[in-house]
């Protein structure tokens, strides 16, 4: 992506922000991010690690999702191209007193500070923003976010229909882009969606089987 093209994109997402164009953001984190939070702090823990769960959240918007997971003891990175969003995030953390750290970064492109620095990627809404021919990108940079035990999760919207955003996505969509990269290694339909949102599926993806 050049330069110029990269700005655009930015200002196009915080133009989204600008008009109130943000029908993705539900307000609070989903009841399907709440459950699995639990297991991920789950599993966690049973690797032994006495450090908090590191997580990062790409394409955080005004960061319901990054607080959800702070609030259960994570240690929390948000990252949004849209400067706006990335402000409005920042001051929600404040005003709740959790410790999220955000960035303005281009997800494709991962700030090289964040290289192998989390124990899990958590996904919603990002990667239906981005274009098929973008989503390769998108999956190497997320990859390289993990340390070596590290894990992508996410919710992924199989909602059929053309063009976008939001883009379809369906199980074989999120294995391609991650071929090579991280494998499946949990899938489960989410079944208490929003209507807007039906249907829904998780995937859970790491190295390895």
């Amino acid at each position: 992506m050049t330069e110029y093209d990269e700005r655009a994109e930015a200002n196009g997402w915080n133009d989204r922000y600008v008009e109130g164009r943000t029908g993705w953001d539900l307000g609070a984190a989903p009841p399907a991010l709440v459950r699995e939070i639990t297991a991920a702090v789950e599993r966690h823990a049973q690797r032994g690690v006495e450090a908090p769960l590191r997580v990062l959240v790409p394409g955080c918007g005004r960061g319901h999702d990054a607080l959800a997971w702070a609030r259960a003891g994570a240690e929390v990175v948000g990252m949004d191209f849209a400067p706006l969003a990335v402000k409005e995030a920042t001051a929600l953390a404040e005003s709740n007193d959790l410790p999220v750290r955000y960035l303005q970064a281009n997800v494709l492109e991962l700030p090289a500070e964040l290289v192998g620095s989390f124990d899990l990627v958590w996904e919603q809404t990002c990667f239906c923003a981005i274009p098929l021919e973008s989503r390769r990108g998108y999956a190497a940079a997320m990859t390289d976010a993990l340390d070596e035990d590290g894990e992508l999760l996410g919710i992924f919207w199989n909602h059929g229909n053309e063009g976008g955003p939001p883009f379809d996505v369906t199980p074989d969509h999120v294995r391609e882009a991650f071929s090579g990269l991280l494998v499946e290694r949990a899938r489960h339909a989410v079944e208490d969606s929003v209507p807007s949102r039906t249907p829904e599926f998780i995937l859970r993806l790491g190295r390895g089987g």
